[in-house]
């Protein structure tokens, strides 16, 4: 069982429903004049079911329809998609709605809102009818993979009125994907074939894995000399390893750089940090230059007071030394007589009595000075001892201060010295590791052979070879097929073998002056009728092995080389000459009979005919004659 399609629902802007039934497993056919919708069928199909583009044409039907559904059937299982129209103008942009499940009604125009994105509804849409995960790995070129959805089955369950086999056959890009895609479809590629092919894939990783891990453990036991000395270099430059050695052998250069690896640097990290004594004696011989400093300048007052008191002595001695003169002279005489030589003086001169006292405050001031001289002298003597005391601390601190700074910088290299013997030490290890293999690591020779058969065995399974045999099989099977329908239809070369080819996506006549393709059989009649059989053909195959291809076959008027539209009179065949006439209704007795033959098929007819058979009558789901059409005329409101 596959998916056949259950109805056509169309919606207004308005709310109304428009719903288009059909039947699953027999011939369905809509009759009626041109003009009516019957070629926007397969477009709104094609639109519902997950192209990206809506090509029904500018019209009415665009006009006047605001979402487009397909009731789809599968089994029991129901699937209602409905897309909405992107309008007058535009081919892009249609929301899409979707609902799973048997319902009494289609949704109202109210429920219709978005709920799915176009790349789920093609992948849900494939899940549906029945197309399981497979990919085309093309053998050669830089084609990416391709999986098959069911965008790629309807190209085989659609026929416009064209001159080429398959649908879209002539959009760039889809031809290729026709041929790298019908081989799953028919059956030649299926789903065991991408198990085994998912079993090859891990296969063929886990081989690589082993043996990259070969080639670590081959590169690991290729020791490299010279980087053997680069390491024993740092590490006689670091103190790890004696300067007096030389690598001679690997083994014995191996065991040295083995134990400088393991040298302990732990116990020699206990480095003493002289900061904070260096910072404190910087204090100290700050704390005793300022002292030093204010030392300096009160000796330096003490000197000068020293010096003015000395100098003020002398003075006072000159100075009484003068005045002690004056018992020479007489005591008392008119002070404006001169008392040496008793001439008159205009300036008299002092009393003696003043003089006598000015010798006494002179000898009074001289004494005190004198007294304080000696204590001046000593305290003067004082600052020089402390002066002295506070130069030799100075210098103590000093002192102190260079040793610590050279002791700081020999710790700081030695502690620059442990990390560099670190980082030796870690380059050695990591040498000693990837040149060391591990107890644990197993001989992966053994593991590489039995990676090795298993591939060999599953590349058997998924032989590009035994696919390219199956293909030419089904194929040639489905071309007898299409020689036993065209036994029914009058065409050129029907009478040779027939055949499908897939490389050129065209059918073959193989007659005794040689192959003969498509377009050089003749007239567009015989197009027609070679399409319809290779259609029918290969879905006779697909229902035959149940292949995940739709069950349905749409034909877009299959008659018109034998009844244009312009010869249609209500669908009668009466004005058809003999010769159109019996083709027209070959034709359709071959799909009635396919129908019949094929178990499941649903074939949709989209004509002008109307045969006058009692199962053609039997057939017709609607007539679009006499002011009946896909779309009520009431809808288009630019008719109103």
């Amino acid at each position: 069982m596959s998916m056949s399609i259950g109805a056509i629902v169309l919606y207004s802007h308005s709310g109304d429903q428009r719903e288009l039934s059909f039947k699953s497993g027999c011939l369905n056919v809509i009759t009626g004049d041109s003009k009516t919708g019957k070629s926007a069928i397969i477009d709104i199909i094609d639109y519902c079911l997950g192209r990206s583009t809506c090509n029904v044409a500018e019209g009415v039907i665009r006009r006047s329809v605001s979402w487009f559904a397909v009731r789809l059937l599968n089994g029991e299982d129901v699937l209602f998609v409905a897309r909405k129209n992107p309008g007058p103008g535009t081919d892009t942009g249609g929301e899409i709605y979707v609902r799973r499940g048997a319902f009494v009604a289609a949704p109202s125009f109210g429920e219709l809102a978005r709920n799915m994105i176009e790349s789920e509804l093609i992948s849900l849409l494939s899940r549906f009818v029945g197309i399981s995960e497979n990919e085309h790995r093309p053998q050669s070129g830089t084609r990416p993979p391709l999986e098959a959805t069911i965008r790629h089955a309807l190209f085989m369950c659609f026929q416009k009125q064209e001159d080429r086999l398959f649908h879209r056959q002539g959009d760039q890009f889809i031809p290729q994907a026709i041929k790298d895609t019908l081989p799953y479809f028919v059956g030649a590629v299926d789903e065991q074939h991408f198990l085994r092919q998912h079993e090859l894939d891990i296969a063929r990783e886990a081989l690589r894995e082993l043996e990259q891990r070969a080639q670590r453990q081959n590169e690991a036991h290729n020791v490299d000399i010279a980087r053997i000395r680069r390491l024993i270099t740092d590490g006689k430059r670091v103190g790890l390893i004696i300067p007096e050695y030389e690598p001679v052998e690997i083994d014995v250069a191996l065991e040295v750089l083995d134990r400088a690896a393991r040298t302990d640097l732990a116990s020699n990290t206990a480095l003493p940090d002289f900061g904070e004594s260096i910072n404190r004696l910087r204090g100290e011989q700050a704390t005793l230059r300022s002292s030093l400093e204010r030392l300096n300048d009160e000796v330096r007052a003490s000197r000068m007071m020293l010096f003015e008191q000395s100098s003020y002595s002398r003075e006072g001695h000159e100075q009484r030394a003068r005045l002690s003169s004056i018992g020479l002279f007489k005591a008392e005489t008119d002070r404006h007589q001169c008392p040496l030589c008793d001439a008159l003086l205009d300036v008299p001169t002092p009393g003696s009595a003043q003089v006598a006292d000015a010798l006494r405050l002179v000898g009074d001031q001289l004494a005190a000075v004198e007294v304080e001289q000696p204590h001046l002298q000593r305290h003067i003597e004082g600052l020089e001892q402390r002066k002295g005391n506070l130069e030799r601390e100075l210098v103590e601190a000093q002192n102190s201060l260079s040793r610590l700074i050279a002791d700081d910088a020999r710790a700081k290299a030695q502690q620059d010295l442990l990390v560099d013997q670190a980082r030796v030490v870690g380059r050695i290890s990591a040498f000693l590791d990837a040149v060391r293999p591990s107890e644990s690591e197993p001989d992966l020779s053994p593991m590489i052979e039995i990676a090795k058969r298993r591939i060999e065995t599953l590349e058997a399974a998924v032989n590009a070879d035994d696919i390219a045999q199956r293909l030419d099989t089904y194929l040639n099977l489905i071309s007898k097929q299409m020689s036993v329908f065209a036994e029914s239809l009058d065409l050129e070369h029907s009478g040779s073998e027939l055949r499908l080819d897939i490389k050129k996506l065209t059918v073959v006549a193989d007659t005794l002056d040689g192959p003969i393709p498509l377009n050089r059989m003749g007239s567009g009649e015989n197009w027609v009728g070679y399409h319809v059989l290779t259609y029918l053909a290969l879905h006779w195959w697909f229902r035959k092995r149940n292949r995940p291809v739709p069950a349905t076959l749409i034909f877009d008027q299959p008659s018109q080389a034998h009844y244009p539209a312009e010869r249609d009179q209500e669908g009668s065949l009466d004005p058809l000459d003999d010769k159109d006439r019996h083709a027209v209704q070959s034709l359709f007795e071959l799909m009635h009979r396919a129908c019949q033959e094929i178990d499941g098929l649903q074939l949709i007819v989209l004509d002008h005919a109307h045969l006058a058979d009692e199962w053609f009558e039997a057939a017709i789901v609607e007539e679009w004659r006499r002011n009946r059409f896909l779309v009520p005329p009431e809808w288009d409101t630019r008719s109103q």
